[in-house]
């Protein structure tokens, strides 16, 4: 059984024929009003139509799609000057033969294979033509334009949707090691640690797939992942938070899991690398329609300048570039003991 949808005509023919009905009304009626005579205007019109068309799809077929758009350009101008004496004689045989006996006598004066009219026949025919093949031409760049965008689109979603997903276990990777080591030397406190560890997963599971979160669920994120870290160093690490006034900000929206390789990045070179007394600040700012996120943090002056390579670093600025493109700023300052890293984008 043959489906329906399948004998629709495709969006090209449709175009096209509304380019022919449009040239075939422009020309009666143009014609006609120049002639005062829409009779003899139809009569031309009609005996030129079907050449033009055979002329207009020999072109576009076969002179544009086959060789010039596949660089056969010998065969291109060849096509191309076949056509022009071919269709320019045709046109010229159509009008000796049919119209002029009828409406132009006194043109049967000259003979056929009159030069200067074939040409002229052959230039009248072809300008119709080539307006044909450019306008169909410009659709098609539109229509593969739109394509190509779409494709760009869906790979640049597919590839945020990679990135995304990689956040979880690299992530998880960390907290697992921190709780090996709160395990051994503070087993008491793994209790606590285990519950605040299903609320992050559980973020994670509802929350970071979705293209952006409220700013004050991502804050919240932040505050349990901080108090996480905190219950391991314990009094040894001084931590400064200032974001609480941006708790309530439910309207503001942004990519879930964007600032968290940030803390990550400052309790991993920072903290963990230090053995004794350590600090970190954390700050989150709206200036306008522009977020600020500032991670400053201790670094003992024999480690290597954080922030540099791995795997959540680089999955940050790949998401950045496709989120913001050239519209972000991620500056990072190393300096002699301690060390600075600020983001901004804008929010919508």
């Amino acid at each position: 059984m043959i489906r329906v949808s399948t004998l629709r005509p495709p969006r090209e023919l449709w175009t096209q024929s509304f380019f022919w009905l449009c040239f075939f009304l422009f020309e009666w009626l143009n014609t006609g009003a120049y002639l005062d005579n829409f009779q003899q205007s139809l009569c031309l019109i009609s005996m030129q139509l079907p050449l033009l068309i055979i002329a207009a799809y020999w072109h576009l077929l076969v002179t544009v799609r086959k060789f010039l758009l596949h660089r056969r350009m010998v065969a291109f101008w060849l096509s191309l000057l076949i056509g022009l004496v071919v269709f320019g004689i045709l046109r010229r045989a159509i009008n000796y033969n049919w119209y002029y006996p009828v409406y132009y006598p006194e043109a049967l004066t000259k003979p056929f294979l009159y030069l200067p009219k074939i040409m002229a026949e052959a230039m009248q025919l072809h300008l119709v033509v080539a307006l044909f093949v450019a306008v169909d031409l410009v659709r098609h760049a539109l229509y593969q334009q739109s394509l190509s965008e779409t494709y760009r689109r869906e790979k640049v979603s597919a590839e945020y949707r990679l990135l995304q997903s990689q956040v979880q276990p690299h992530f998880l990777f960390n907290t697992l090691n921190n709780l090996t080591s709160v395990s051994i030397q503070q087993p008491d406190k793994m209790p606590n640690l285990l519950q605040r560890l299903a609320g992050l997963l559980s973020y994670q599971l509802h929350e970071s797939h979705r293209d952006s979160v409220p700013l004050s669920k991502e804050i919240a994120y932040l505050k349990d992942y901080i108090s996480l870290e905190q219950i391991r160093y314990g009094d040894r690490l001084d931590i400064q938070t200032n974001f609480n006034y941006l708790s309530a900000a439910g309207e503001v929206r942004v990519p879930p899991l964007l600032l968290l390789p940030f803390v990550e990045n400052a309790f991993k070179h920072g903290a963990a690398q230090t053995e004794g007394d350590c600090w970190i600040q954390i700050n989150l700012s709206l200036n306008d329609k522009r977020l600020i996120f500032s991670v400053e943090n201790s670094v003992q002056s024999d480690t290597k300048v954080p922030f540099q390579s791995g795997l959540g670093l680089i999955n940050l600025k790949k998401r950045l570039e496709i989120l913001f493109s050239d519209s972000y700023e991620l500056v990072t300052m190393p300096e002699e003991g301690q060390f600075l890293a600020v983001l901004k984008f804008n929010i919508d």
